[in-house]
């Protein structure tokens, strides 16, 4: 099939799917996958927080203070900030789709 006839074959499909167009349907799935990823996201920082009972900002303030392993507080800090870094890109990137 020529590269015409799968722009014409795509735009048929994306149509029958209810879309006005191509850039319509890769907009509505980019929007998806970001809300996917934002989810994952969020997953992971809830079960942080339910580990140690508390927001980001409440573990740093008592970081000292917490009865876990030091080991397992700074690498739980580094991921819990790694995953609200990505959750403010992917939150950024989903705003600009809108």
């Amino acid at each position: 099939m020529l590269v015409a006839e799968k722009s014409i074959a795509l735009q048929d499909a994306v149509q029958h799917m209810g879309f006005n167009s191509v850039e319509d349907f890769a907009l509505d799935k980019a929007k998806e996958n970001l809300s996917s990823e934002m989810a994952v996201c969020l997953s992971n920082i809830k079960k942080i927080e339910e580990k140690y009972g508390m927001d980001y900002a409440d573990f740093c303030l008592h970081f000292h203070e917490l009865n876990f392993p030091l080991f397992d507080k700074e690498e739980d800090s580094a991921d819990w900030n790694a995953e609200m870094k990505q959750l403010s890109i992917l939150q950024k990137r989903l705003a600009s789709l809108y």
